[in-house]
C-alpha cells in the first residue's frame, strides 16, 4: 500500500467533484430561471398543451310509469355565444388566424344570418346580421348571439351553416347547456315526479329529488395533452350514465283520477283535492293526485298534499277508535249503543250527532253507518273511560294500528301522523279522549290514512306505500324495491274482517251510499270535519276512505277535498271514489270473444266477396258451423261468399282466372286489396266505402307489375246474401256487465249489416 498514488487520485477526484458540483448549479441555475425568468412563458404554452378536468358529460335518467311509458326525461336546452377572439401562445400564428377568421367571418355574415333566420325564425335576417356584427365589433369572447334557449336538434342545425361548421378554435362558436325536464304528460302527477333546477341540474322536488344521485348519474373527467401538435385525451375518472327510475304510477288511472277530482272540485268550488289509489296486496301507488285552485280558476298540481299536509280527518278516524276497541276486545259487532238522545255531554261540552238516523239503540254496524258521534264516544268511554291509565291505553291501542308510523315514502316531504298523548299533552283534559276518538285533536296526512284503510283491506297486514319498484341503468336491473309491510300485523284478521263487514254497511246502508257501485260491494267510511285554524274559519275538509271489491279487496282509495261551507264527505267525495272504482274495475276487466256474442239472437256476419281464409277463422271463432270438408289451405286465391242458415255456413268459391282480371264491384278494399295483391298488380285506392269501379275492366288480361285505380264508395246495387238482419235495439242505460257489452255488440252488428258502404281501410 506504500507505493498507491494517493495524491494523484485525490487529484482527480477532486477534478471530478468541482465538475459535478458546477454541473449541479448549471442545473438548478437553469431550473430557477425557468421557473422565475420564462414563468409567463411556459405558462402560456403549458395552456396550449394541456386542458385539465374537461367534463365529459352524462344525460340524466328517465322516469317511467309501471305499464313503460314514459313520465319524466331529460331534455337539455342551449344558450347559444360567440367567441370574437382567438387565443394562440404564438403572437405572429395568432394575427394571422385572427385575419383570416375576420375574413371569413365577414365574407358569409350574410349566409349566416339568412341561416339563422331559417332555423329561428322569430327574429329576422337583418336582426340577427345586426347581432352578429355588433358583437364583431366589441370583440367580445361570450356574446351570446339569440337571446332564447335552443333545442339540440336546432344546436345542430346552427354547426351546418357556414363559418359554423370550422372547428370552435376558429368560429368560436359555443354553448352553455341548460337542464330541462320535459314530461310528455304534461302536468300529469307533475308533483309527484318533481322538478330539477335548471342551473345546477339536480332535482329539486318529488322523485327528481329523492334520487337526483341516480338519476344524475357521474360525469366523467379527461384532461387533454398535446403530443405531436395533436390533443390526446386521457380519461381520469370514467363516466356513469344516469339511471331510469321505474314506478308504480299508472297513466291511465293516474288521468282518470285527475280528471274526475277536479271535476268535482269544479263543482263543489272546492279550495283543494287529493286522491289516492292503491294496490291492496302490495301497496303500489298506481295513481297519486293533488289539485289546487289557482287565482285564475284553475287547478294545478302545486304541492304535494298527499303526503305532506296534516289534517284533522273527522269522522274516518272513527274507523281507527273502533278498530283498536274490537283489537282490545272491548266491543264486537254485537254491541249495542243507547243513542237515542242525538247528543252527549262530555267535560262540559255538548257533542251532537249529525244524522237522525242514528237517534236510537244501534249496534256497531250501524254506529259507524250513521258516523254517530255519541255511539263511539259511549263505545270508547266505556271501554276506556275512568282514568288516566286507561286513557294512555286508549292511546297506546291506536298507535299500534300505525297510523302515526313513518311511511318510509319514495318521494321527500312526508309528514307523520300526530296522535295526542296523555302523557305529554300539555291541552289533555276530560273530553280529550272523546273529541280524539271522532277525529278531534289529531293530524293526519291522506297518505297515512290510506295506509291504515288498506290494512284492513289486506286483512291487517299494513304496507309501506310503494312509489317505485325497481331502478335500472343501460337495461339492467341495479337495484329491486320489493314491497314490504310497515307492520305485519296492526290487527288480527279477525278484527279486519269484523272492521270490514261494518265498513261494507256503512256503504250499503249508512251515509256512504254515494260510493257504492251495483256491480261489486264496496267498503268504505265518510268523513266531514270543520277545520280548526285561524283565519280558515267556515271551511270544511270532507273525506271518503275505502276499498274495493270489498269481498275480495284488490285497490283502496282515499278522496278528500277542502272547501268553504259545509259538505259531505259521503256526498261529494263518495261520487270521486265511485268513479275511479268502477274505471279501475272495467278496465282490468278481460273480456273474451265469448263475452260478446248473443246467446239468444243470432247475427251472422256479411260475407259476400272476400277472403275465405278470414271468414272461416270469424265463422269458427263465433260459434258457426264450417263444413267439415272445407280446407281454403288447398286454394291459391280463396275468394267467395258465404251464406249463413241457421248456424250452419254454405260457403261458395269463386275461380278467378289469374291472367284475367276479376269483377271487384261490391268488394271492400281490403278484400280486393288482397286478391290483387296476390295477382302481382300494383293497386292505388280512391275514397271510402266498398268498390264501385275499377280501371281494368273485368275479363281484361293482365300481367305481373300492372297498374288498377279503385274508386270506393257506396254500393247501392249491392244486395248482401244475409236476408235476414237482426232488429234494431232501442238504448238504454248502461250498466258495466256482461249483458250490456252483448247488447253493444249488438248495436255494432246491426250497423255493420245496415252500413255496409262505410268500410274503410
Amino acid at each position: 500500500m506504500k507505493n498507491f498514488p494517493y495524491r494523484q487520485v485525490i487529484q482527480r477526484y477532486m477534478v471530478f467533484s468541482w465538475l459535478f458540483a458546477l454541473l449541479g448549479l448549471i442545473i438548478v441555475g437553469k431550473a430557477a430561471y425557468l421557473m422565475f425568468g420564462e414563468r409567463t412563458k411556459w405558462a402560456e404554452i403549458s395552456k396550449s398543451c394541456v386542458r385539465n378536468n374537461i367534463t365529459i358529460g352524462v344525460n340524466r335518467g328517465d322516469i317511467i310509469s309501471a305499464d313503460g311509458q314514459l313520465l319524466a326525461t331529460y331534455v337539455p336546452e342551449y344558450r347559444i355565444y360567440l367567441d370574437y377572439n382567438i387565443y394562440n401562445p404564438n403572437k405572429k400564428d395568432s394575427i394571422k388566424q385572427q385575419h383570416k377568421k375576420d375574413a371569413t367571418f365577414l365574407a358569409t355574415l350574410d349566409s349566416v344570418s339568412t341561416g339563422l333566420n331559417k332555423i329561428l325564425p322569430d327574429q329576422s335576417k337583418e336582426w340577427f346580421k345586426d347581432r352578429l356584427y355588433k358583437g364583431y365589433e366589441k370583440r367580445k369572447r361570450h356574446w351570446r348571439i339569440y337571446p332564447r334557449n335552443i333545442t339540440y336538434l336546432q344546436f345542430k342545425e346552427i354547426k351546418q351553416l357556414p363559418y359554423f361548421n370550422r372547428s370552435r378554435n376558429f368560429s368560436g362558436l359555443h354553448v352553455d347547456t341548460i337542464n330541462r325536464i320535459d314530461k310528455p304528460f304534461g302536468t300529469l302527477a307533475s308533483r309527484t315526479l318533481g322538478e330539477v333546477d335548471r342551473e345546477t341540474g339536480r332535482g329539486s322536488s318529488g322523485l327528481q329529488l329523492r334520487f337526483d344521485s341516480l338519476l344524475r348519474g357521474t360525469p366523467g373527467l379527461v384532461h387533454k395533452v398535446r403530443v405531436m401538435k395533436k390533443n390526446l385525451p386521457v380519461v381520469d375518472r370514467q363516466p356513469v350514465n344516469g339511471a331510469n327510475i321505474h314506478t308504480t304510477l299508472d297513466v291511465v288511472m293516474q288521468d282518470f283520477c285527475e280528471n274526475a277530482l277536479v271535476e268535482k272540485l269544479k263543482e263543489i268550488d272546492g279550495i283543494y283535492g287529493v286522491a289516492i289509489l292503491m294496490e291492496v296486496k302490495t301497496g303500489d301507488i298506481k295513481a297519486l293526485v293533488n289539485m289546487q285552485r289557482c287565482d285564475d280558476g284553475e287547478y294545478r298540481d302545486l304541492r304535494n298534499f298527499a303526503v305532506n299536509q296534516l289534517m284533522q280527518p273527522g269522522s274516518v278516524f272513527k274507523t281507527i277508535s273502533i278498530t283498536a276497541a274490537l283489537e282490545a276486545g272491548k266491543c264486537d259487532l254485537n254491541t249495542t249503543v243507547d243513542c237515542s238522545a242525538g247528543a252527549i255531554n262530555v267535560g262540559g261540552y255538548t257533542i251532537k250527532d249529525a244524522s237522525r238516523k242514528s237517534n236510537k239503540v244501534i249496534n256497531l254496524r250501524e254506529v259507524l253507518g250513521y258516523s254517530s258521534n255519541v255511539g263511539v264516544i259511549k263505545i270508547i268511554t266505556r271501554g276506556y273511560g275512568g282514568s288516566k291509565a286507561t286513557e294512555q291505553q286508549f292511546y297506546n291501542d291506536v298507535m299500534k294500528l300505525g297510523i302515526a308510523e313513518d311511511m318510509q315514502l319514495d318521494i321527500p316531504g312526508g309528514m307523520k301522523a300526530r296522535i295526542p298523548n296523555p302523557k305529554t299533552y300539555e291541552s289533555w283534559s276530560a273530553s280529550s279522549m272523546a273529541s280524539m276518538s271522532i277525529g278531534y285533536s289529531t293530524q293526519v296526512p291522506p297518505i297515512s290514512l290510506l295506509a291504515f284503510y288498506n290494512g284492513i283491506a289486506n286483512g291487517g297486514r299494513m304496507m309501506r306505500p310503494r312509489l317505485v319498484t325497481h331502478i335500472t341503468r343501460d337495461g339492467e336491473i341495479i337495484e329491486t324495491i320489493a314491497p314490504r309491510a310497515i307492520k305485519e300485523r296492526m290487527c288480527s284478521p279477525k278484527t279486519a274482517h269484523d272492521i270490514t263487514e261494518c265498513l261494507k254497511w256503512v256503504v250499503s246502508d249508512g251515509l256512504g251510499g254515494a260510493a257504492g257501485s251495483p256491480n261489486f260491494l264496496v267498503a268504505g267510511k265518510t268523513g266531514t270535519a270543520r277545520v280548526q285554524q285561524k283565519d280558515h274559519s267556515g271551511e270544511y275538509l270532507i273525506t271518503f276512505a275505502g276499498f274495493f271489491p270489498a269481498d275480495n279487496p284488490q285497490y283502496s282509495c282515499v278522496v278528500s277535498m277542502r272547501k268553504a261551507g259545509s259538505g259531505s264527505g259521503g256526498g261529494m267525495c263518495g261520487p270521486v271514489f265511485k268513479q275511479i272504482a268502477e274505471f279501475v274495475m272495467t278496465r282490468n276487466k278481460q273480456y273474451t270473444l265469448n263475452d260478446h256474442i248473443d246467446s239468444l239472437h243470432s247475427i251472422p256476419p256479411a260475407l259476400d266477396f272476400t277472403n275465405l281464409l278470414y271468414a272461416n277463422k270469424t265463422l269458427s271463432n263465433l260459434g258457426f258451423v264450417v263444413p267439415s270438408n272445407w280446407n281454403p289451405d288447398n286454394i291459391t286465391n280463396p275468394i267467395g261468399s258465404v251464406n249463413v242458415v241457421d248456424k250452419h255456413a254454405k260457403i261458395h268459391i269463386e275461380h278467378t282466372d289469374r291472367n284475367k282480371m276479376p269483377d271487384l264491384t261490391g268488394m271492400g278494399p281490403r278484400d280486393a286489396l288482397y286478391l290483387l295483391e296476390k295477382m302481382h298488380l300494383k293497386v292505388k285506392l280512391q275514397g271510402i266505402g266498398k268498390v264501385v269501379a275499377q280501371s281494368l275492366p273485368a275479363g281484361h288480361a293482365i300481367t305481373p307489375g300492372q297498374h288498377i285505380t279503385l274508386t270506393l264508395g257506396c254500393a247501392l246495387n249491392h244486395k248482401p246474401l244475409i236476408s235476414k238482419p237482426a232488429t234494431n235495439k232501442p238504448d238504454s242505460l248502461k250498466s258495466l256487465n256482461k249483458d250490456s257489452l252483448r247488447a253493444d255488440s249488438l248495436k255494432k252488428a246491426n250497423n255493420a249489416n245496415n252500413n255496409q258502404h262505410s268500410i274503410q281501410i
